[in-house]
């Protein structure tokens, strides 16, 4: 979802917004004078990654910076936290890094990520349950990827899964029937 175009940042937190459509982040950088916003595509061509809400804050309070295109950001170097919001497309968000960051998610209530068959995060995770909330959160990783799921699709896994048995069931039984029948008759 996200690339640096200078050097490492310590930390990136992102925040989903409750739905799951949108999130909110913030990007500490370092000694940096400009960062890009892209995503990867399947064969790792970089896909420019459209963004708003853009600030900049640092020493200087909220900072000024330019637009070098739609998508790269350019400022005085230095120290700064970057925030930023965009969409979030089939319940999917990824980021890349030059460096490792520490990330950190957070997921509102209703939102989940646990299920295998549902959701998933790539390796070097960690899942805390908050009250009304899930934090995932990878130390010292150069990319993160999570795909979330609503209750709603649970439900429907649970109902397909049901369907699946009851089908089966539905199949094996008269095989199983027919098949002791012709034992019985030899």
């Amino acid at each position: 979802m996200i690339c640096t175009a200078a050097a490492g940042a310590l930390n990136a937190s992102f925040q989903v917004a409750p739905g799951g459509a949108a999130y909110s982040a913030a990007v500490e950088v370092e000694n940096a004078d400009g960062y890009s916003f892209w995503d990867y595509g399947p064969l790792g061509e970089r896909i420019p990654r459209p963004v708003s809400n853009v600030s900049l804050h640092g020493a200087c309070g909220n900072c000024t910076f330019d637009w070098v295109d739609p998508f790269t950001m350019n400022f005085t170097q230095g120290n700064y936290t970057i925030l930023y919001s965009g969409e979030i497309m089939e319940n999917h968000l990824q980021g890349t890094f030059e460096s490792p960051y520490h990330v950190s998610v957070l997921l509102p209530q209703g939102l989940d990520v646990r299920d295998p068959f549902l959701g998933m995060r790539n390796t070097g995770s960690e899942i805390t349950e908050g009250p009304s909330s899930l934090i995932i959160i990878w130390n010292s990783t150069q990319s993160f990827e999570f795909r979330f799921y609503t209750p709603e699709r649970e439900r429907l896994l649970l109902i397909f899964g049901v369907l699946w048995v009851v089908g089966l069931v539905l199949v094996l039984i008269p095989f199983l029937l027919s098949r002791s029948g012709r034992m019985n008759r030899d």
